[in-house]
């Protein structure tokens, strides 16, 4: 193993339980539209639609807004005002921007603050606990919280690596680990473009192009047009046929899901899981039962000997319902993305003629590998023969959590719970919560935009290569290009709330200039299952004897 590699494992593996240690993350207050009674009603909805726990400002006081009610007129809004209870209280005890930061601990209730919406008026000092009217033209400014993905990212990569190497050579040799990904997603959201993830992850070849559905934070500008952004930020050649967004109005409350096929599913309030064992003995069910709180399941060394990672999830059902769904937020690892570099890598100066070789192969050759080296996530459900599997996800992408459902037919079960198993290769797969459902509610209706204007970096129209499915693609060969998409969906209900998923498909292809040889002894070992999930875990345990290594010199 070159040097290079042995320092990002060990920078990874540290980082691992680094993350796993961290007890807190930072948030960020977004502020909503505003400006104009209009605005303020549209952001208010919205956010009642995703039923957001609404803090009234009041100088230095501030009250929870409960059972909230727009006029008919929607210049006004009438709620009862409460007392904040101490979990709801973090934002307001610290407004500097600098320290905006929540516990994570599984026993804290800080991280309720990603959940609130806090309106700012002209002081008022008649304000008194119970039945209060509020007119809008008396709010200065209504503000979203949000989890800071960035800079808590930035703060566990910084503090991690100064305990190891530096954070100088972190983030160049996380920039390697990252040159295996795919196109990323941008949407307008909180009155800036943000990052919401990657789409048709691991179609790296024509034959495995493929449909995705990636779900979307999002906000009509004031023109009412909904805008995102499609981007290559990697050594790569992306090609994207379509882009349609999916714009579903449902009840407040709830949130539309879809699953690997684009099934959608109304979600409201999903069971958590009662028990969760990695591989037969580790107990991880608190890592499961929230999502951004940077506890996540991130598979252990602990595996069996083909290399796999197992968890066992136990979820409570009293009414014996027999379908159910699943749902899990979730992301590939950058160790998947880091490992997949190294096999390229072996292949050196022969890697491009390697690459027109594999175009030549049939779909099913390219998919039947992937399932033998354990890169897919497969969900089963337990019966009364055994483990029965129900899906397999294909790869998503490292750069950030979605959540997907998973349909589940149940078999008659006597016991009043379900238990699913989810298993991958070594430490591919990142979980961050798992949920599951059982009522139906399939009352939304669906609105499928395709852009109504789409424009590259260049200012070029390039609107008709993504209104069909047609293989006419969107064309993104180098770093840096990108294009603007623009939707224009019917008019909102505003008794309503609304979710957005981007409906895309396309393939990308690596771009890669090696000058080794190729090293075939190294290759061959992939032929064979498991190969490649086995590769990692002597990689990871190699990397972390060097680490313990050093810290006994150290002391």
């Amino acid at each position: 193993m070159n040097s290079k590699l042995s320092q990002l494992l060990i920078v990874i593996c540290f980082g691992f339980l680094f993350f796993a240690s961290c007890k807190y993350s930072y948030y960020k207050a977004v502020a909503r539209p505003a400006e104009q009674t209009e605005n303020k009603t549209t952001s208010i909805n919205e956010m009642l639609g995703n039923s957001r726990y609404f803090i009234l400002r009041n100088g230095n006081n501030a009250y929870h807004m409960k059972d909230i009610r727009v006029s008919d007129d929607k210049k006004s809004i009438t709620s009862i005002l409460e007392k904040i209870p101490v979990e709801h209280d973090v934002y307001i005890r610290n407004t500097d921007q600098k320290k905006l930061k929540y516990s994570t601990d599984v026993e804290d209730k800080e991280r309720d603050v990603l959940n609130e919406a806090h309106l700012f008026i002209t002081q008022d000092t008649s304000i008194n606990y119970g039945t209060y009217t509020l007119s809008l033209d008396k709010v200065n400014k209504i503000e979203m919280i949000q989890f800071d993905r960035e800079k808590t990212a930035n703060r566990h990569t910084v503090t991690g690596i100064v305990v190891v190497v530096g954070a100088i050579v972190l983030v160049a040799l996380i920039a390697i680990a990252l040159k295996s990904s795919c196109p990323f997603v941008s949407s307008y959201y909180g009155n800036e473009f943000s990052l919401q993830g990657e789409i048709y992850g691991g179609a790296i070849y024509p034959q495995l192009e493929r449909h995705d559905y990636l779900p979307l934070q999002m906000q009509p500008l004031p023109d009412g047009t909904l805008q995102l952004k499609i981007s290559n930020e990697l050594k790569e050649r992306q090609f994207t046929d379509i882009a349609d967004l999916w714009v579903i109005t449902h009840e407040k409350g709830s949130h539309i899901v879809a699953d690997e096929q684009g099934n959608l599913f109304s979600i409201t309030s999903p069971l958590p899981p009662v028990r969760a064992v990695l591989n037969d003995h580790k107990d991880v069910t608190k890592s499961l039962l929230f999502s951004g709180d940077n506890d996540q399941l991130l598979m252990d060394d602990t595996t069996s000997t083909n290399g796999s990672n197992e968890v066992y999830i136990k979820f409570n059902n009293p009414g014996h319902d027999k379908n159910a769904r699943l749902v899990l937020t979730l992301k590939n690892s950058y160790f998947l993305d880091l490992l997949y570099g190294e096999v390229a890598k072996g292949f050196g100066i022969y890697y491009n003629t390697y690459v027109v070789e594999q175009r030549k192969k049939p779909l099913s050759e390219l998919t039947k590998w992937t399932r033998e080296q354990q890169i897919p996530l497969v969900a089963s459900v337990k019966t009364s023969k055994g483990w029965q599997q129900v899906s397999e996800i294909t790869t998503i992408g490292p750069v950030a959590t979605r959540e997907m459902a998973i349909q589940l037919q149940l078999p008659d079960n006597s016991e009043p719970f379900t238990e699913v198993r989810l298993s991958s290769g070594f430490m591919f797969w990142e979980i961050d919560k798992a949920g599951i459902e059982y009522s139906v509610d399939n009352n939304f209706v669906v609105q499928k935009c395709k852009p109504v204007a789409a424009t590259d970096h260049k200012g070029n129209n390039v609107l008709s290569t993504l209104t069909s499915e047609d293989g006419y693609y969107l064309s993104q060969p180098n770093i840096g290009d990108n294009a603007l998409l623009v939707y224009q969906p019917s008019l909102y209900d505003s008794t309503k709330a609304t979710s957005y998923i981007l409906h895309a498909k396309g393939y990308y292809e690596h771009v890669r200039a090696f000058t080794n040889k190729p090293d075939v002894a190294f290759l061959q070992q992939f032929k064979k299952p498991n190969a490649f999930p086995m590769f990692g875990l002597s990689l990871y345990k190699k990397a972390m004897n060097t680490e313990l290594k050093t810290v006994a010199r150290s002391n």
